[in-house]
């Protein structure tokens, strides 16, 4: 099939968890014989709309410039006519079956209608929940997990963000129209696909058919992943936790910081992995995280960005990850790696995270928020590495993670009923 993937970003150029799910879908589909085609947002480039080809070899890779230039208002972060034109340049240049459509935060909801415009046929992947929360993620900075939209109480909450865009009087309405266009966005897309079933709810709230919507789990390398070396629970020293993940206040880096300063200085120590990003604007998540640290307790060291290739060395160096997510994660990538690599994991228990292993076995489930209850359980795994050995242990049981093949394998079968005549 002749397939085009459609995202917000694309490695190395940008490499947060849905930019590397597209790049491990993208080689998985090339292997198994078809024709991928990878367009995605960049912000390099002489002007906004410029498309520039930079790789020919499959899959090929085309960029286009968007550096949020023009804004006016909430719409505007949605629909980009300038995007909506070098995409109607573009597939005019191109022939596809199908188009699987991951992220369009940064790019623009038009280009759905310009594929249906072409008679392509779109699969659109739901990661998050940016459609209908220009935040992203429907969590407030109060720490509260919100279950549906609902104007007013947006307004409320993103008018710290986005200021005079959301005016008083008349930001509930304007946030009502940024919903009906979700609305709109979710009609367009020829079939809806969510990693988990615990991503539907918000949307079927919205108004979307729960049962038009299609699960497929994400995948993972797990060719690499299963090639780590084994965890040593007898290692001396202390027991070597990983952060992995984008970090911004909703993954809950503060909490795990937090759990740590209860614990011994050479009990733990934490290495965190992942792109530092302004959240909305706050670039300062990280300088209140790090300003907790105490020199008299556990060391954390950060060691920034990583691609998909980096994880076999990165879990290498851990012993544990731990997951400890504020908002309802659709999926959680990092903790389906972990655990193909043999590592057990600490996780909120919270949206798609909750369905990646076995509580007690494999892992252990805290509450959201909870850096008390999150040390208690760190502090027995370093007390008791009896215990750990069990966790170790149960990994290597719990059924075989799903890996790129598999993933795409499924998505090719939705991608044959849609593209059908």
């Amino acid at each position: 099939m002749r397939i085009l993937l459609v995202s917000h970003g694309f490695p190395p150029d940008s490499v947060g968890g849905v930019e590397q799910h597209v790049d491990g879908l993208a080689t998985a589909l090339v292997a198994a014989g078809h024709d991928v085609h990878v367009y995605a947002k960049t912000g390099t480039g002489a002007s906004q709309g410029d498309r520039t080809v930079v790789r020919e070899a499959a899959p090929r890779v085309t960029r286009v410039t968007y550096r949020y230039e023009g804004l006016d208002g909430l719409r505007s972060l949605y629909a980009v006519p300038t995007l909506d034109a070098a995409f109607e340049a573009f597939l005019g240049e191109h022939e596809f079956d199908v188009a699987h459509v991951h992220h369009l935060t940064g790019m623009s909801t038009g280009l759905l209608d310009v594929l249906r415009a072409h008679g392509i046929p779109s699969v659109l992947t739901l990661h998050d929940y940016w459609l209908m929360c220009p935040r992203g993620q429907m969590w407030r900075d109060s720490g509260e997990v919100c279950e549906s939209v609902e104007p007013r109480r947006c307004a409320d909450c993103l008018r710290p963000t986005f200021g005079g865009w959301v005016p008083h009087d008349e930001g509930p309405g304007r946030v009502a129209e940024l919903h009906d266009l979700a609305r709109e966005v979710l009609a367009a897309a020829t079939r809806l696909v969510v990693p988990s079933a615990r991503a539907i709810p918000p949307f079927a709230t919205l108004g979307a058919d729960p049962d038009s919507i299609r699960v497929v789990e994400n995948g993972v390398d797990t060719r690499a992943l299963t090639r780590v070396t084994p965890v040593d629970p007898e290692r001396p020293g202390p027991l070597r936790i990983g952060f992995l993940g984008t970090l911004i206040p909703s993954k809950g880096l503060d909490v795990l910081v937090r759990a740590l300063m209860q614990l011994p200085r050479d009990a733990v120590e934490l290495r965190v992995h992942g792109n530092a990003v302004p959240y909305h604007g706050d670039e300062s998540h990280l300088t209140r995280v790090f300003s907790q640290l105490d020199p008299t307790k556990p060391r954390v060291t950060y060691s920034g960005p990583y691609q998909t290739s980096d994880l076999p060395r990165i879990f290498e160096g851990i012993d544990v990850l731990v997951a400890p997510a504020r908002w309802s994660e659709a999926f959680g990538l990092t903790i389906r790696e972990a655990l193909a690599a043999g590592r057990p994991v600490i996780s909120s228990r919270i949206g798609g995270l909750q369905d990646a292993f076995r509580d007690g076995e494999d892992g252990v489930y805290v509450t959201p928020g909870d850096a008390d209850e999150l040390a208690q359980v760190l502090g027995r795994l370093t007390a008791d590495r009896a215990e750990l050995a069990r966790m170790v242990a149960a990994t290597a049981t719990r059924p075989a993670t799903r890996g790129f093949a598999q993933m795409a394998e499924e998505l090719v079968e939705v991608y044959g009923d849609v593209a059908k005549p």
